[in-house]
């Protein structure tokens, strides 16, 4: 089904990549030590503040509906969700709807632009200050589907994901222990951000090597066995979800590809935060390929805490790997590939 809106945000994001080389806009910062050009941080906003949009006062989709649907019946008090932390599900997010309508009431717009804006101030912060093309990473969060397919399809599990996403400085320096406990935070919204906590552990390893390669092997194992003697992900909301479509195991491999080719100056550049990236995008790869072939409900949605790093990684890829004729050309290329994908997942439904 063809959405206009989905062809605005195209368009727009087109419009605003035209007008930031037009202008120059971007100014000098220092980032992980070495001075770079970043763009505003209201450039920033008003790149991204289309998406925002859509998402917080758009149109309706997907199962937003069962969000809005519970967020109405919800009758606890904040004193209520204290008291059975313990028990309660993702007790986080219900403490954070119990607030929302503390203040607004029972105001289903209220609703959405909360949770939109949690999802929004992470990634805009993010991705402005360490992608070295944030235009591009906001097209591929668009062309990739992140929009409706994670911020309206999986808002508390991508919500979860936004919390730890926010942690990638802290992560850079390799600060394991106030990572893991925002890991832990983010475990209250949605539980399957376990996961992250393994993988926070080893994905600073240096790409390609002995030790990360090991660690991928056993993610694969475990996360095999976990899906095969646990229901934890099969929840109400996700009972009419098929899993990964495996075209999903094949775009998640583009850029891991690219920095396996790439691997000899991604090493000797030793970038910390661009090891990290090729490391998340590996995990992203595996976790698309266990979804893919095991009963794919619920673990079709794992990637979404890895894959924001792909958005870090691929501009960077697109720039830095190759000599400057194939990085335009790798650019280019990325540019029809994700434009192409964005066309067939809009007339397909393919997430």
């Amino acid at each position: 089904m063809t959405f206009k809106s989905d062809i605005w945000l195209l368009l727009w994001i087109g419009l605003v990549a035209l007008v930031a080389y037009a202008a120059k806009l971007k100014k000098k910062e220092t980032v992980l030590g070495q001075e770079t050009e970043r763009y505003s941080l209201l450039f920033a906003i008003i790149t991204f503040l289309p998406v925002f949009l859509f998402v917080s006062v758009g149109e309706i989709r997907s199962d937003i509906w069962l969000y809005l649907s519970s967020f109405d019946r919800l009758s606890m008090s904040i004193n209520e969700v204290f008291q059975n932390w313990w028990t309660n599900k993702d007790p986080g997010f219900t403490l954070i709807e119990v607030i929302i309508k503390q203040i607004f009431g029972n105001n289903r717009d209220a609703f959405r632009i909360v949770f939109a804006l949690m999802q929004s101030i992470p990634l805009v912060l993010v991705y402005r200050k360490y992608s070295v093309d944030y235009v591009l990473s906001v097209f591929l969060f668009i062309t990739m589907g992140y929009y409706s397919g994670w911020m309206m399809n999986g808002l508390r599990q991508f919500l979860a994901a936004c919390i730890i996403f926010a942690a990638t400085p802290l992560l850079i320096k390799k600060k394991i222990v106030p990572t893991v406990f925002i890991i832990l935070l983010a475990m209250t919204i949605h539980t399957s951000a376990m996961m992250m906590i393994p993988i926070a552990l080893v994905v600073w390893f240096e790409p390609w090597k002995k030790g990360i390669l090991i660690s991928f092997i056993v993610f694969v194992v475990a996360l095999f066995v976990f899906v095969n003697t646990t229901d934890m992900l099969n929840e109400e909301i996700l009972k009419y979800d098929d899993g990964a479509n495996p075209i999903r195991i094949v775009i998640s491999a583009i850029p891991v590809v690219i920095a396996f080719v790439g691997r000899k100056k991604i090493e000797s550049a030793n970038n910390p935060l661009i090891n990290i990236c090729v490391n998340m995008s590996v995990f992203t790869m595996l976790t698309f390929f266990v979804a893919t072939f095991t009963n794919g409900v619920g673990t079709g949605r794992l990637p979404i805490y890895t894959g924001l790093f792909n958005l870090i990684l691929i501009p960077y890829l697109a720039k830095n790997v190759f000599d400057e004729k194939i990085s335009k050309n790798i650019k280019l290329f990325f540019v029809i590939f994700y434009i192409a994908y964005f066309f067939y997942s809009m007339f397909t439904g393919a997430q």
